[in-house]
């Protein structure tokens, strides 16, 4: 390759991530749900088509657990209309058996034509604040198989040949409690797509097809390379790890999630088999979903740099065997998969290839406490709050850094709303939503602190709430510690609260009710009696961790008024290393 093709490459395939970045920009700032202009909970995505598969060329920096869903998303639409292809179509689907994760994360996809061929595709991926079905915002922990989860909708065309289908449009606000807000939204998902589908024509008009192929198969290229690098510095070997989630909500427990990372050379394999079968609550992951969250993990262990796109997911090999919690049969219902049991999916693959290559993995985990109330405004409207703060907390250590910021890394995409704005679009009001100490898992580098958020709603709602990551917090590598449990609280008053042990299901609150979470921290990285003393005082004094925890996790001793006292601290830890407690 000359320096000028090099250069080529790079300016082309900045511009189609620059497009995506675009397209990202147009939701939010057109949308009319929270869920999209507050917390950007999407992700936008260009693919190329060579006539037989989609091959993903760029990304915009969205929802994380998105990454490799769109994917199979995209493949599924183009088999669908594979010969009744047009300029103007647009393309929607959901089906968690047809490239879908959970019904509650639509795709639209647009073909762009050159030379009267479909060239490449602009997608987005969203999640929806309702999606029909039984229960309002699309949680709904009763479900047995997935037309309890909500309206499944296959491929279908939304605009034909630049016409919107009226019917199909139709079909969808009609059957969606949220109208106000889902017709706006997809406007704004197609519009993204429109803008994108533009940018690429006058892309292909300056540089032609040739050479824009030629630059991308570049990337992908070097994208395949950095990440084959990055295996190949891991020793060759197996190790095999195994998680738990908490419950299916359908009465089973502590459900195993096993995966054994198989590195030879550049390439990495890694195998669920093992895995428990397919359970009767809504936590069954879709291939789709089961392999985003894989190339997520994987993505959490290379360098950051390496560009997102098809060259990045070819090193690896997943087996999931079908009839399994990770690969399920139709029609089992998925509908809290991105949650659970997506959160312990990466969790697995981290702590398989941790087992190999210890110091490139970190705490990725997001194991949620879901929690989202529903009510209506003054005029009637219905309104559905998904808890985005709530959710904050949970980060874990990685080798070098302790956990930071609100969000776990599976979650970096999503942006935590602002509470001046979650005021205004709801009748709700923030109380509190600060850290709280010695919820979070010691290491010699430890996680995030837990986090206490309290929602006061000032109407009367109904709340649900799908607990996960109690009794299975937030694992720790290296020989860290695990993150503290979640708790959630509904509070009918000051002398009234019920704690929520797995689930509660549209549970009434009357009018000043308040909806608590408290998030456990996130897992440590390393021995908590390696973790310099003067460090652990630090987090004292910032309120991460007390005086009680430092002893009881670090063995660091700290006197009345938070100093040091260096040799007893000394003395402490030197016996637990000797006794091993």
């Amino acid at each position: 390759m000359t320096k000028r093709d090099l250069i080529l490459s790079q300016i082309i395939g900045g511009s189609l991530n620059t497009i995506a970045d675009e397209m990202s920009a147009t939701v939010t700032r057109t949308a009319r749900s929270p869920v999209f202009n507050e917390a950007h909970d999407f992700t936008t995505a260009i693919f190329e088509f060579d006539g037989q598969k989609s091959r993903l060329v760029a990304q915009s920096p969205g929802c994380t657990l998105h990454l490799y869903a769109v994917v199979m998303a995209v493949d599924r639409a183009i088999e669908a209309f594979k010969y009744d292809l047009q300029p103007g179509d647009v393309i929607l689907a959901s089906d968690p058996y047809d490239g879908g994760t959970h019904i509650p994360d639509l795709v639209v996809i647009a073909p762009v034509f050159h030379d009267r061929k479909p060239v490449l595709f602009p997608a987005v991926r969203a999640h929806m604040g309702d999606v029909g079905g039984p229960v309002a915002g699309g949680y709904n922990p009763h479900a047995r198989d997935i037309w309890q989860d909500g309206l499944v909708m296959p491929p279908l065309k939304i605009v034909s040949r630049g016409e919107r289908r009226r019917d199909a449009f139709d079909l969808i606000v009609g059957n969606n409690r949220l109208a106000h807000w889902v017709q706006g939204d997809l406007e704004s998902m197609i519009g993204a797509c429109g803008l994108a589908s533009r940018r690429i024509g006058e892309l292909l008009d300056r540089y032609t097809l040739p050479v824009v192929r030629k630059a991308l198969q570049s990337n992908i290229d070097y994208a395949e390379k950095r990440v084959r690098a990055e295996i190949a510095s891991w020793p060759d070997g197996e190790f095999s790890a195994e998680t738990f989630v908490d419950h299916d909500y359908a009465g089973g427990r502590d459900i195993r999630i096993a995966c054994k990372a198989i590195v030879k050379g550049s390439d990495l394999t890694l195998d669920f088999t093992g895995t428990a079968p397919q359970v009767q609550g809504f936590i069954n992951s879709p291939i789709a979903n089961t392999l985003s969250f894989v190339f997520l993990a994987v993505a959490g262990c290379c360098d950051e740099d390496i560009p997102i796109n098809e060259g990045y997911m070819a090193p690896v090999k997943v087996i999931a065997p079908e009839g399994t919690v990770v690969n399920p049969r139709r029609p089992a219902p998925v509908g809290n998969c991105t949650c659970v049991s997506g959160a312990e999916i990466a969790e697995v693959v981290l702590l398989a290839i941790g087992g190999l290559a210890p110091q490139r993995v970190g705490v990725n985990c997001h194991k949620n406490p879901l929690a989202f109330s529903f009510g209506n405004y003054a005029d009637g409207r219905m309104w559905v709050q998904l808890n985005f703060l709530g959710f904050t907390g949970g980060a874990g250590a990685a080798y070098g850094t302790d956990g930071w910021g609100l969000y776990a890394p599976l979650m970096t995409g999503v942006t935590t709303p602002s509470i001046e704005m979650t005021e205004i679009q709801y009748p709700s009001r923030i109380v509190k939503h600060e850290y709280i100490p010695d919820r979070t898992g010691p290491g010699y580098w430890r996680g995030a602190p837990g986090l206490e958020t309290v929602v006061e709603h000032l109407t009367e709602t109904r709340n649900s709430v799908m607990m996960d990551g109690v009794r299975n917090t937030s694992r720790g590598y290296a020989g860290g510690g695990d993150g503290g449990a979640n708790r959630v609280l509904l509070r009918d008053d000051e002398e009234s609260a019920v704690e929520v042990p797995e689930a509660a299901f549209q549970h009434r609150l009357p009018p000043r009710g308040r909806l608590e979470t408290i998030r456990g921290g996130g897992g440590g990285w390393g021995d908590a009696l390696d973790r310099p003393a003067e460090r652990v005082r630090e987090d004292v004094r910032d309120g991460y961790v007390s005086r009680e925890g430092a002893l009881r996790d670090y063995g660091v001793v700290l006197d009345e008024q938070g100093a040091l006292v260096s040799d007893a601290t000394k003395r402490e830890r030197e016996r637990r290393r000797a006794t091993g407690t």
